[in-house]
């Protein structure tokens, strides 16, 4: 059973604080992949847009964040029964962290080489980034009834699955268009890694969806 705490206001439980951290730290991640988006829209070869500025601001937010919750984390663990749950969420985030950093940096590479990648190759990456964003909200969405609300949080989770199922469907439309294009080695080999970390970020939330499903049934049990 989680402990109650106080914090400078209304007393609340360890779940809803690590919830919270975890919830500021996803925040930082949506943006991240906002500013993606802005990069993949830039033309080649243009000057590096303050959208990787902005990366690396969100990024050290989201690591800050990250400090906090293993600070907090390791006082109350033992007082709770879903600490596997919560650290599998706390890595799995942390491991979506880091795929939008190196998505930052291997986007930005490209911008500044003389590459010009098809139209509907880039359209199929930002539609790709565009569906990441509308799983994040989903998640969001599920976080804030996890400790509440059963129904609310398996209804966010469906969504999830059904999202991450059409991310599969575009991963694959990416990789049979970029292999068809014809483009020269090193283009093809660096837009194929951009799809599949995108994939793999989507991944990461299905798989963390399944860990604060765990946190909703013990939480809604009684």
């Amino acid at each position: 059973m989680s402990v109650t705490i106080a914090a400078g206001g209304p007393a609340a439980t360890a779940d809803e604080k690590l919830m919270s951290l975890l919830r500021n730290e996803l925040l930082a991640a949506r943006e991240m992949a906002k500013s993606l988006s802005s990069l993949l829209t830039s033309g080649v070869g243009a000057e590096p847009p303050a959208a990787s500025v902005e990366i690396s601001e969100q990024k050290k937010q989201a690591e800050r964040v990250q400090q906090e919750f293993l600070s907090y984390f390791s006082r109350i663990a033992p007082s709770l029964y879903t600490r596997e749950e919560w650290l599998g969420i706390f890595s799995k985030i942390g491991g979506i962290v880091d795929k939008l950093g190196g998505l930052a940096h291997r986007i930005e590479f490209l911008l500044t080489k003389p590459w010009e990648s098809p139209l509907p190759l880039r359209d199929l990456l930002a539609k790709m980034t565009t569906l990441l964003l509308s799983i994040m909200d989903s998640y969001l969405a599920m976080m804030n009834s996890a400790l509440t609300n059963r129904d609310r949080a398996l209804e966010a989770r469906g969504k999830i699955s059904s999202s991450e199922k059409e991310m599969d469907t575009l991963y694959r439309e990416a990789i049979f268009s970029t292999l068809e294009s014809k483009l020269a080695a090193p283009i093809m080999f660096l837009l194929l890694n951009i799809a599949e970390m995108i994939e793999d970020t989507a991944d990461l939330l299905n798989s963390a969806a399944d860990d604060l499903y765990l946190i909703t049934i013990y939480s809604t049990s009684a």
